[in-house]
């Protein structure tokens, strides 16, 4: 679609009310982007669009206004238990998000007209602080026109016969190629089942493309297709930037970054939502005890699944609001559509799974045309094919190892050593170390590109180390894929043996908890275990002493029982011959007899040579 001649808001064609105007001019949106331009009349209309525009266009906006300009033309006050639009996100933040936005510009709404025809919006999204049926009773009790949700309250929401779906005008769908994939898909279909056909629909995605055929099942009807930037799939306000590292610097090399690139604000991605708890944990350590790795003016704040809605939520607000030189360490919960102003510095620890969303975490900086930067790490080796292989889709990286701190050789190690030590001082610690280090391995398994993100070339070794490690954990990936080799080593090997990364081993049943609690059950499983292996090992000495009894004799009294019986079945035998006189049926009989027999010999045997005991320890 070409560049419409102006974008000015009086350009459009359909005047906007002048409250919304006032809103935009408050909020500083002084003219439109492309994808606004493109958008606003149509979805205005009556028209179904699908909008494929790149990461930060303004495509919020774009559906906003439409929004606003519909409800208001229409100015019916709605009944009890009705509304009027419906907002669908995949996440709570970006819901919480478009509901900042939409309230923004209801400041701005005429009070006359809201004495009147009020207008309100209501965010739908799972909480611990508010059940669905809180939110029922607050559509009742405020008839919002407007609801703003993730699909799985949203479809909660629905099954209560109070909420009525039948006014529904419009249904958006932000981030539709999310909602469209298959954690999604089923509840969104069954939403779209219960709203009224006749309705205007809005899908909305920087990468709508991968949604493929399931857009279809939106129940679109003839749709405009509005694609912004389509050649170039990279905004260009954003500077796409890699750095090639080694696992253990990776994070020695993200603080020192951190503390020498002038930003305002940054967000660093890490794979895991128990890598963001660990390395929050570790730097909050820094802060207040080795200050020069990480300054304590820089605010560092966390924000990840696992975390419960209103602390996510308040986190986000404060990263949001802050003033000071803040970072975010996050995962892909922020990804996508979230808008924080200021943010002018994206790092990624490692490329995501899935390339889809590398534009979406780069794109959470230089939006509404300004200059942002963003930064991957890629470890040396195998991974540099990444380089070519984004250059494919169109996005150009171009190196900035100047960025990092060059001779890491004496500083590595002493970092090593200080996150070693702080694993030392807690066994609790060290437990979340191994566990951010498995997920890691679990990751890096499942990535897209499983062609250049191999098992086979991972450092394992220096991963343990930047996790401050001091054994590799015993796990399957690790048995097949590590080589334990060094030739340049005196011993030819990396470790120390079994696994060890130092030298002598630590004694791991005196590597206590801070916690007496969870100290004073460990002490007791201990001793139960201690107990367990004892008798094991008292079983196994007694079955070798009498291995050669047990398998190769049996009792007189068992053998007389036995020719007892075998006499007893002969006698049977004979005396039926003797009756029937039937010599081919009873050879048959008696055939059968001794192969029963001979299997119950055999399978008496084959009973007592099993091994029976524990094999915990295997």
């Amino acid at each position: 679609m070409s560049r419409p001649k102006s974008l000015e808001w009086s350009s459009l064609e359909n005047k906007l009310q002048p409250w919304i105007l006032t809103a935009l001019e408050v909020m500083g949106f002084e003219t439109m982007t492309p994808v606004q331009a493109s958008t606003i009349p149509l979805l205005t209309g009556n028209k179904d669009v699908v909008v494929d525009s790149v990461t930060g266009s303004g495509k919020t906006l774009a559906f906003v206004i439409p929004i606003l300009e519909r409800i208001t033309s229409e100015l019916t006050n709605l009944k009890k238990g009705h509304f009027h639009t419906l907002i669908l996100s995949p996440t709570r933040e970006l819901a919480k998000q478009i509901q900042m936005v939409i309230e923004t510009f209801l400041e701005q709404y005429p009070e006359e007209l809201n004495a009147k025809f009020p207008l309100r919006s209501q965010l739908v999204v799972g909480s611990d602080s508010q059940n669905v049926r809180d939110d029922i009773t607050h559509i009742l009790d405020n008839k919002p026109a407007i609801l703003i949700g993730t699909p799985g309250r949203i479809l909660d929401l629905f099954q209560d016969p109070k909420i009525k779906t039948t006014s529904c005008n419009m249904c958006i769908l932000d981030e539709a190629d999310r909602l469209l994939d298959s954690s999604f898909l089923n509840d969104i279909e069954r939403i779209l089942r219960i709203l009224p056909k006749q309705r205007r629909t809005g899908l909305f995605s920087a990468t709508i493309k991968s949604a493929g055929n399931d857009i279809f099942k939106t129940g679109l009807r003839n749709p405009v297709k509005i694609t912004v930037n389509s050649k170039i799939a990279a905004p260009s306000t954003i500077s796409f930037n890699y750095c090639l590292v080694t696992p253990q610097e990776k994070f020695l090399q993200l603080l020192h970054l951190l503390n020498n690139y002038r930003f305002k604000k940054c967000i660093v991605y890490f794979p895991t939502c128990i890598s963001v708890q660990f390395f929050y944990s570790f730097v909050t350590y820094l802060q207040q005890n080795h200050n020069k790795y990480l300054s304590e003016d820089i605010e560092v704040y966390s924000l990840h699944g696992k975390l419960q809605t209103s602390s996510r939520m308040k986190t986000l607000n404060k990263f949001t609001e802050s003033l000071m030189h803040s970072v975010l360490f996050t995962t892909d919960v922020a990804a996508r559509g979230i808008d924080i102003p200021d943010v002018d510095l994206v790092i990624q620890m490692d490329p995501p799974t899935d390339t889809d969303h590398f534009l979406h975490r780069c794109g959470r900086t230089g939006r509404l045309n300004k200059i942002g930067k963003a930064v991957t790490f890629i470890n040396k080796g195998r991974e540099e094919d990444y380089i070519d292989f984004m250059e494919v889709k169109n996005i150009i990286l171009t190196p900035a190892n100047e960025l990092l701190l060059q001779d890491t050789s004496g500083p590595g190690d002493k970092f090593y050593e200080i996150t070693k030590n702080w694993l030392l001082k807690d066994r609790a610690r060290f437990d979340h170390a191994v566990r951010s280090y498995v997920a890691y391995i679990r990751y890096y398994s499942n990535h897209s590109a499983s062609s250049i993100f191999r098992l086979k070339t991972l450092d394992y070794v220096g991963l343990c180390k930047m996790y401050g490690l001091f054994r590799l954990p015993r796990m399957p990936e690790i048995t097949k894929n590590f080589k334990d080799i060094d030739p340049s080593k005196p011993n030819g090997k990396i470790t120390f043996g079994d696994g060890w990364l130092v030298d002598p081993p630590i004694d791991i049943n005196n590597f206590k908890y801070l916690d007496p609690k969870r100290e004073e059950s460990r002490l007791k499983d201990l001793a139960n275990l201690a107990k367990i292996n004892d008798k094991k090992k008292l079983k196994f000495e007694l079955k070798k002493k009498n291995m050669a009894w047990s398998n190769n004799s049996t009792t007189k009294e068992e053998k007389s029982k036995r020719r007892e019986k075998m006499q007893l079945k002969r006698k049977a035998i004979e005396e039926e011959i003797a009756r029937n006189g039937d010599n081919e049926s009873s050879d048959d009989e008696i055939n059968n007899d001794w192969k029963n027999e001979i299997l119950e010999s055999r399978k008496k045997r084959k009973q007592n040579n099993d091994v029976q005991g524990q094999f915990d320890d295997l």
